[in-house]
């Protein structure tokens, strides 16, 4: 394989990596994704579940299971549809046959499905926020973007806290 060639996939593999870590870092909808797929009681990683820290009514905790139920299928078909179309431009840029309009079209199909299961993350999350009170969507708030906060120093170890 030519230098130009080996360059030229080096370059498109440095972008779609570069394109993942800017859009997991700046999505919020990742971390109330986090918080949707969470089973009620149930912990949540070191500090527990954001729901459980928002003292839920045993009608709320029902109601927020029948909403994860509601989209759960939903979020799971277009999570696979996004990994499979992934891995087919992971494919189509290591293979030699594959044009650069091919491999634009494919990253086109992913970007419209990620939009797609974000949409479905936003219209769960605004069903749960039906179930909570003021003071737990305050609360809710405020433990998301504490939460954001702790994945963005996560992923900038060299910066300090403001």
């Amino acid at each position: 394989m030519s230098i130009r060639r080996i360059s030229a996939i080096a370059v498109l593999m440095f972008t779609v990596g570069t394109t993942a870590a800017v859009i997991a870092v700046s999505s919020p909808a990742q971390a109330e994704t986090v918080a949707q797929n969470q089973q009620p009681n149930r912990p949540g990683g070191k500090g527990g579940g954001l729901f459980d820290k928002l003292n839920l009514s045993a009608d709320q905790k029902q109601k927020m299971q029948g909403v994860r139920d509601r989209y759960k299928e939903q979020v799971s078909q277009r999570m696979q549809a996004v990994r499979q179309a992934r891995q087919e431009l992971e494919t189509m840029m290591s293979s030699p046959t594959a044009n650069a309009s091919q491999m634009r079209e494919k990253h086109r199909q992913i970007m419209g499905l990620r939009q797609q299961l974000e949409e479905v993350q936003f219209e769960s999350t605004l069903s749960m926020r039906e179930v909570l009170t003021p003071e737990q969507r305050t609360q809710l708030s405020q433990l998301m973007q504490q939460r954001r906060q702790s994945a963005k120093n996560r992923m900038m170890p060299g910066q300090k806290p403001q």
